[in-house]
């Protein structure tokens, strides 16, 4: 494990934009949300759990997955890397991979209008090839229906729009007057507490938000990553490709230009039995 994990730093150093972990600026709030999402759309039962950790400043915001952030920093600190190398051997030795720090849903750390009118998305291909995303903040076309509910202890209205080939419902509040929410979700008079697609594949609920002491607002980097620049659809194409293929590092050798030399059949198959959050690249 250890040696994936210093091959993947490594090859991560051979993109192009780097920059180090640093603060951008003061947060005001911090939302930790409870995901799920579908690992079989044919069986509910078998779904996959994270938290989300929405921070929010005055001009930006980020949001990213708690047990990513945890497994980057604890690879990353001399003391914490005998912790997870200890945890990493307990997950293989009792196939708990829930023990095992790092990504559970994702590996994305997503900034919103940072830069300003921008949104980048920092992620990987596999764990591998890191990338950089960056589009214009989305515009939604949101419709308010008149049904309410109580989330955390806030009043929520309903509200449901159309987002790169989803059906989204989403519950904000204007107890909270921040036109923001969890993934790539905002454009509301409030603050979003609960969110999901109609299919019932991706699930977000506020489960604790943090008014003092809260960290800043900061960009992570602790493996030093160096991000090549890609688009949005390329990418969501090559994952989708690299998710199906029964030999990824093929598709990631494709994306990279590197031969990692592993053999596969070329005629065995994989096919996942989900979708990706962002259905607009077919």
């Amino acid at each position: 494990m250890r040696l994936f994990v210093l091959l993947a730093a490594f090859l991560c150093a051979s993109g192009l934009y780097a920059q180090k972990t640093r603060e951008i600026e003061p947060a005001v709030l911090e939302c930790q949300y409870a995901h799920w999402m579908l690992r079989d759309t044919l069986n509910p039962s078998n779904r996959t759990e994270d938290l989300m950790i929405l921070r929010i400043g005055k001009n930006a915001s980020e949001f990213f997955s708690r047990y990513t952030f945890y497994g980057d920093s604890l690879w990353n600190d001399p003391q914490g890397e005998k912790t997870a190398a200890r945890l990493t051997l307990e997950a293989v030795r009792t196939r708990d991979h829930s023990r095992r720090p790092g990504a559970r849903t994702t590996n994305d750390y997503i900034y919103k209008n940072y830069p300003k009118g921008k949104m980048n998305t920092y992620t990987s291909l596999g764990g591998i090839s890191c990338h950089l995303i960056q589009e214009d903040m989305p515009e939604f076309e949101w419709e308010m229906r008149d049904s309410s509910q109580v989330v955390c202890g806030y009043t929520c209205q309903l509200a449901v729009t159309r987002f790169r080939g989803r059906n989204w419902n989403a519950w904000f509040t204007l107890e909270l007057p921040v036109s923001d929410g969890p993934w790539k979700l905002g454009g509301l008079p409030g603050l979003i507490l609960e969110a999901y697609d109609a299919a019932g594949h991706y699930h977000y609920t506020l489960v604790g938000i943090r008014k003092k002491d809260v960290p800043p607002v900061t960009f992570y980097n602790y493996w030093k990553k160096k991000y090549e620049k890609t688009e949005r659809l390329d990418f969501l194409r090559m994952e989708v490709k690299s998710l199906n293929d029964p030999a990824p590092m093929r598709t990631i050798k494709e994306a990279t230009g590197i031969d990692y030399g592993v053999k596969y059949d070329p005629n065995s198959e994989r096919r996942i039995s989900y979708d990706l959050l962002e259905r607009d690249y077919r």
